[in-house]
């Protein structure tokens, strides 16, 4: 009887190596070498059991996107069913919900995608779901805002959300977190004049 395949197990780890780079060096600094380092194998290991560059995007982009898109079904599931707002800011400016080292990953899989455009549409439809289910939100809270006040305070939302994470690398989160949730309470209450 044959040894099991390390594949699977040897695969996780490149990928969460890759994750852990691509978030301190973007994409393109994140090299075969420095992917080989992060995860303790060589680089001719880490191309046999994750195949070529793209490949390795690919696989990082479906589990970035899978994660993002459970957390998220997950976190919707449980804002009650009206007075959606507070808790919705609630979990997208409390420290304890953060993940700095994830949206750095976002935003350079976002960054990655001028220059691949397979990249730039699996980005445009994620970014369009979170903005939707944004605005669904909303909805629930001002039913009579119209559609185009409701779409600019989801995207106002959504930008300040990533912008305050990606500041990770300035140490600066905690400062500008309170004021990120007082501009995004802003914007939700700019609807009860719709």
């Amino acid at each position: 009887m044959g040894r099991p395949s390390k594949k699977a197990e040897r695969t996780e780890e490149i990928l969460q190596a890759f994750y852990r780079c691509v978030a301190r060096y973007g994409i393109e600094g994140s090299t075969l070498e420095r992917i080989a380092e992060e995860s303790g194998l060589k680089r001719s290991l880490v191309r046999h059991f994750v195949g070529n560059r793209d490949e390795l995007i690919s696989l990082l982009v479906e589990r970035v996107i899978d994660q993002s898109d459970n957390q998220w079904r997950a976190f919707i599931d449980s804002l009650p069913a009206a007075q959606v707002s507070a808790p919705l800011l609630e979990g997208l400016f409390c420290d304890q919900y953060s993940d700095a080292e994830y949206i750095l990953v976002i935003e350079s899989l976002i960054f990655a995608a001028g220059r691949d455009e397979t990249l730039r549409q699996r980005m445009q439809q994620w970014l369009q779901r979170f903005t939707d289910d944004v605005v669904m939100l909303l909805q629930r809270d001002y039913p009579s805002a119209d559609i185009d006040s409701l779409e600019a305070v989801s995207f106002g939302i959504i930008s300040i959300y990533f912008n305050l994470d990606s500041l990770a690398p300035l140490a600066m989160n905690q400062h500008y977190r309170q004021p990120a949730r007082t501009a995004a309470q802003r914007l939700i209450d700019s609807l009860e004049k719709t």
